[in-house]
């Protein structure tokens, strides 16, 4: 396990999986999400992962970042919540990924979705 810390998040690198947490006050914006998936990009080279958002925090997220560059070994994407409206947003993020795509209310049934993958 390898985490970075950046001025607006933590990410949690683990061999089938990358848990992103965002900290208070931030937002994911397209400059954001680039450097988040440059990281991606160092940390996993051409192996297959799945991103986990762990929403312990509200933030703003740009949608457009979906239009962005998008790893091709991400195979999967998980968002982590007990907020009810982190739901209703996942409902609006969903269609925009092409990949497998979930929702959790706990991080560890997300990073077993995500073990699965690799079994």
């Amino acid at each position: 396990m390898t985490e970075t810390q950046l001025p607006y998040c933590d990410l949690i690198f683990k061999s089938s999986h990358a848990i992103l947490v965002m900290k208070p006050n931030t937002a994911i914006t397209l400059e954001i999400a680039s450097e988040i998936t440059n990281h991606l990009e160092t940390y996993y080279k051409k192996r297959n992962f799945i991103f986990i958002t762990h929403r312990k925090y509200p933030h703003e997220i740009d949608l457009n970042v979906y239009k962005g560059r998008i790893l091709k070994n991400m195979i999967g994407f998980a968002i982590v919540s007990e907020n009810p409206e982190e739901m209703k947003r996942a409902l609006q993020e969903q269609p925009l990924w092409n990949e497998a795509f979930t929702f959790f209310k706990e991080l560890s049934e997300a990073e077993i979705w995500a073990r699965s993958f690799f079994e």
